[in-house]
């Protein structure tokens, strides 16, 4: 394997550090496991706090783990109740694949600082965009379209491009691009449109990985993933069981909101004190 295998992380990082980082990415999975999302939004921020001795390219594999949890166990969710649309879904994830490439070869190679004024601006534009939207009425029984014309198959087919190079870049799951996508593009209702942006996430994640795997380089944190990963696969599992029967959309995306821009917050101070 072309990357430096590392197994003694936790050598450098601490168990008061690890431990700490374990139950606020398990929240994070709890949560976002509800909108669709992989949570690398806040995954790559919290290791960037707490786990010091790494550098982006070290965090965000680790973090395509913990999204790969997260949307698995939203896709998982969702489907047993009929709300993934897996044909829509692989159709997305062939398109995403050929970004995941591109984004993966960019992390990996630009410069730390400007990997992190990227991923921060990405935060902003996410979290402004949400919260302009948040209290705008959109009726979440919009029909699903079954047969999208090939405009919107090509519409659709670009975005995921997109959003296959924002996994590879920034360890996302990808669904702050296939979320509205699905739901915009080929109106999908809410939940739908999350069941299927997790299926999409569950796919290009571990590709993107892989990617970083065999890259020359690239030190992936096995004892890290192994140790963080199974943590975050069984609280998502919780959080979407139970935010499919309890939670409403608006108050996930209230929460969402709030942890783009404190995440947002910690990736400027990490760029300032750097």
């Amino acid at each position: 394997m072309a990357n430096i295998l590392r197994l003694v992380a936790f050598e450098a990082i601490g168990v008061d550090s690890l431990l700490l980082v374990a139950v606020l990415v398990a929240t994070v999975g709890f949560f976002y496991s509800n909108l669709g999302l992989g949570g690398g939004q806040l995954y790559v921020p919290i290791m960037d706090l707490f786990f010091v001795s790494l550098v982006m390219k070290e965090i965000v594999p680790l973090s395509l783990c913990f999204a790969f949890a997260t949307m698995a166990s939203a896709t998982y969710s969702h489907s047993r109740k009929g709300l993934v649309d897996f044909r829509l879904g692989l159709m997305l994830a062939a398109g995403g694949l050929f970004g995941v490439v591109g984004g993966v070869i960019f992390t990996s190679s630009a410069d730390e600082r400007f990997v992190k004024v990227g991923f921060a601006v990405l935060l902003l534009i996410v979290g402004t965009k949400m919260a302009l939207g948040l209290y705008k009425a959109r009726k979440d029984s919009a029909p699903a379209r079954t047969d999208p014309s090939t405009k919107r198959m090509f519409a659709g087919i670009g975005v995921s491009v997109l959003t296959g190079f924002l996994i590879g870049s920034f360890g996302i799951g990808g669904g702050v691009v296939s979320v509205p996508l699905i739901i915009y593009v080929f109106r999908f209702e809410t939940r739908r449109a999350i069941g299927t942006s997790a299926f999409v996430g569950a796919i290009l994640t571990p590709a993107a990985f892989a990617a970083y795997a065999f890259r020359e380089g690239v030190t992936i944190h096995y004892d890290l993933a192994l140790t963080l990963t199974p943590i975050i696969l069984v609280m998502a599992i919780i959080g979407s069981t139970w935010g499919l029967k309890r939670l409403k959309t608006r108050a996930v995306r209230t929460i969402f909101i709030g942890g783009v821009f404190l995440a947002a917050c910690e990736m400027v101070y990490s760029l300032l004190t750097q």
